[in-house]
């Protein structure tokens, strides 16, 4: 037994140590990146200087970084550990996917409730706002910026990442470890209160599409629909007092709707424990507890109270 422990203690700290490297290697890149562009600018690049002032700057930088920089660091401390094949691929009706939308936007609501309290409570500690990445980068940006790097590229990239490289990596140990420790992860990813907490819950919802369905496209398109209507819709009806509030009950009835559809079929909800004869309650211990693991959620946390308190 603990030999197979061990193995499991080796894997997952790997995975940690790769989403570690590539958080490091995003944030050191962009400043890099920030840096070179200010450099260009000051010694009268016209370019840079009409680049840096542009709304497409801070959004460009990001992406270079995050995977130009960060996800070849991924793929490369990833590459020893082979990828398991997919789960067999499993069509999903139209109903299905409905359904799916509706519990994916209730989730991401009612849990994006706890990142507004926290940062809620931490704006009173510091007497101003805290730290919203997110909400800086979409506040008065150009909507179709938003939809090609919020609701493009950001749903296949992060479904690629978090439900296809690191879930069937982790898929082998149990369907419970698996689902867990990619969302964890990709709550991680994300370096702020505001935004942990729902995709950490998110992610779960993902992930378990992803097992059933054998493969990442149809969590492609269900993050596409959350982000679209999260972020772009709603950046798109904020100067409109009446479409605010048609958006705003729109939102309340899909929650409805989706906590509604969850309660109903909650008992159909079933996860496998895999071949492993680790005992299942061991699994999530030893997930936590290694090396890479803890590294990744200190450089997160560390990046979470710079950004609530510091930015």
């Amino acid at each position: 037994m603990e030999e197979y422990r061990e193995d499991a203690r080796r894997s997952f700290s790997r995975i940690g140590w790769a989403c570690f490297a590539m958080m490091l290697v995003m944030q050191g890149g962009a400043a890099l990146l920030m840096l070179g562009c200010q450099l260009l600018a000051m010694r009268g690049s016209r370019f840079m200087i009409a680049f840096i002032q542009s709304e497409w700057f801070q959004w460009v930088i990001t992406d270079a970084a995050n995977y130009g920089l960060g996800l070849p660091v991924l793929l490369l401390i990833l590459r020893p550990m082979p990828l398991p094949p997919a789960p067999p691929r499993r069509r999903v009706t139209a109903k299905q996917f409905g359904a799916l939308a509706l519990i994916s936007y209730a989730v991401v609501y009612l849990t994006n409730l706890i990142g507004l309290g926290i940062n809620a409570a931490i704006s009173a500690l510091r007497g101003q706002q805290a730290g919203e990445p997110l909400q800086d980068m979409v506040t008065g940006t150009n909507p179709w910026i938003i939809f090609l790097f919020g609701v493009l590229l950001a749903p296949v990239l992060e479904e690629w990442i978090f439900r296809k490289l690191i879930l069937r990596r982790l898929a082998p140990w149990g369907e419970p470890v698996a689902i867990f420790g990619s969302a964890f992860l990709f709550g991680l990813f994300h370096g702020n209160f505001g935004q942990f907490f729902y995709a950490f819950a998110v992610g779960a919802v993902f992930a378990y599409v992803a097992l059933r369905t054998g493969g990442i496209r149809y969590t492609v398109a269900l993050h596409f629909l959350v982000n679209l209507l999260g972020m772009t819709v709603a950046q798109a009806v904020e100067d409109s007092l009446v479409l605010s509030a048609i958006y705003g009950y729109l939102i309340l009835a899909i929650t409805v709707a989706g906590c509604a559809i969850l309660w109903r079929h909650r008992k159909r909800i079933h996860l496998r424990e895999g071949t492993s004869p680790i005992p299942a309650q061991e699994k999530r211990g030893l997930f936590l507890g290694n090396s890479g693991m803890i590294a990744m959620m200190v450089l997160s946390g560390i990046l979470m109270l710079y950004v609530a308190f510091l930015a």
